[in-house]
Order: C-alpha cells, then sequence, then structure tokens
C-alpha cells in the first residue's frame, strides 16, 4: 500500500508542478496535499483504518489533475490521468473502479454514495468549514477571475457564495460534527459583507 501511495504523490506533485496547475491560486498543488489530508483526519474520526483509506487517498491526488488539461469537467480527464497510472501499477480493477467512483463524486454538485465517496466529497470542500475559509475563497475569486475570465462584483460574489453555502451539505460525521458549526459562521459572516455594500 504504501509503495503505489508514494509513487502516486510523486507522479500527482511532478504532474501538477509542471502544468498551468502550478499557476492556479487555488486548485494548485497545496489544494491536492491539502485533501490528502483532509481524507486522513475524516476518514479516522469515521473509524476507518489506512487499509480502507488507501482508495480515497489515492482518488485524493489525482482528483484534480484533469485541471492540468481542462477546467469544466474535469473530472474525467482526472478519471483517465488515474486509471492509466493506476493500470501501469497493477493495480486490481475492482480498485480501480472504487478510485475512479470516488473522483467522479467530487463534481459539483456533489451527491456521493457510500462513507468512501462522502470522505472525499467533504475532503474537497473542507475550507468551508473553518477560519481559512475567506483567504481560500479569495483564491478561487482570483482563480475564476484570471484563468477563467469571469469577474464579480462583490454584491454577486457575496450572493453567489451565500446560496452555495446554504445548499451545501457536509456528508460524514466530522463534516457534521466539526465543520458545520464553522460554516455556518462564515455563512453569517459573508451575510453581514453583503449588507455592509
Amino acid at each position: 500500500m504504501k509503495k503505489i501511495i508514494g509513487n502516486a504523490k510523486i507522479y500527482c506533485k511532478g504532474l501538477l508542478t509542471r502544468s498551468r496547475c502550478s499557476s492556479l491560486p487555488f486548485h494548485n498543488i497545496q489544494h491536492t496535499m491539502d485533501v490528502y489530508e483532509h481524507v486522513l483526519k475524516i476518514g479516522m474520526y469515521e473509524n476507518r483504518d489506512l487499509q480502507e483509506l488507501e482508495s480515497v487517498l489515492l482518488a485524493a491526488l489525482f482528483h484534480d489533475t484533469g485541471n492540468a488539461t481542462v477546467f469544466a469537467g474535469h473530472e474525467k480527464y482526472s478519471v483517465t490521468e488515474a486509471s492509466n497510472f493506476l493500470l501501469a501499477q497493477k493495480c486490481p480493477p475492482e480498485k480501480i473502479d472504487l478510485i475512479v467512483s470516488c473522483i467522479k463524486a467530487t463534481r459539483m454538485p456533489q451527491r456521493p454514495k457510500g462513507i468512501y465517496e462522502e470522505i472525499i466529497c467533504d475532503a474537497d470542500l473542507f475550507h468551508l468549514g473553518t477560519e481559512q475559509y475567506q483567504s481560500k475563497n479569495n483564491l478561487l475569486r482570483k482563480e475564476w477571475s484570471k484563468f477563467l475570465h469571469t469577474v464579480y462584483s462583490d454584491a454577486d460574489w457575496y450572493s453567489m457564495n451565500i446560496e452555495f453555502m446554504e445548499k451545501h451539505r457536509f456528508f460524514t460525521k466530522y463534516g457534521k460534527e466539526i465543520l458545520e458549526p464553522v460554516k455556518q459562521k462564515n455563512l453569517q459572516q459573508l451575510k453581514q459583507y453583503r449588507k455592509r455594500l
């Protein structure tokens, strides 16, 4: 297990560093490694051991590699990257299927089926329920502006994020118990910002 995860880390770090992902403010190597760590944190809270989490950890490493090629629908490219790598590593087909389903589950809007998909979904949007939410959200705004040429007024940005936060649900016990209370504070702060405009 250690070997395949080690190889995947080296491969994904290389891919993200050599591609346009290296200049993305949000969807970069830092985000990928954060999601990897969050999978561990949430998984342990759910009483899953490392063996059980192996597929989700591999999915975390690959889940945004498709951004190297395309933004919209990047999950499809992430799945191809992961599948090719895992086949070369002689990974069993049933494990590849699980990893692929975890990557696909991160697509918005999230609709995870089962605990492993729930773990990666919460790991991917972990920042919504942290003190770093505002700074991470600013990085995403910068990324959309620079690379997608999508520019929002402050009022529109706050409104869109409020709507997103209100619709969003954490799925795991960790998400509901630890992240959700902080997310609610972040949501109230967004509403305050919008009110001041």
